[in-house]
């Protein structure tokens, strides 16, 4: 299935690890091709996440592939905020 956001720069955590998605949050898009979200497992740390080198622009479709319920808040304007509920398995939007 091809998902029509834009890219989405994603923590090798969760992508070269296995991690699961745990938090994600949407910014405003740096370019036409970016589409703001930014993915994470969200046990990263302070210096893991300052490091650009933990990061991969990826296309979304790969991204719903690795977990298909990030796909129920892909269309979710920026700015946005999402952690994994624990019981649940779904994304439930957080203020911050």
């Amino acid at each position: 299935m091809k998902i029509q956001v834009g890219y989405i720069i994603a923590s090798h955590d969760v992508i070269k690890s296995g991690k699961s998605i745990g938090y994600l949050y949407r910014e405003e898009p740096d370019s036409k091709e970016d589409s703001g979200w930014r993915v994470f497992s969200g046990l990263e740390n302070k210096e893991y996440v300052e490091n650009a080198n933990n990061f991969s622009m990826y296309n979304a479709s790969t991204i719903v592939e690795i977990d298909p319920l990030i796909a129920t808040v892909l269309e979710t304007p920026y700015p946005a905020s999402f952690e994994r509920d624990e019981e649940s398995g779904c994304f439930v939007r957080i203020k911050e």
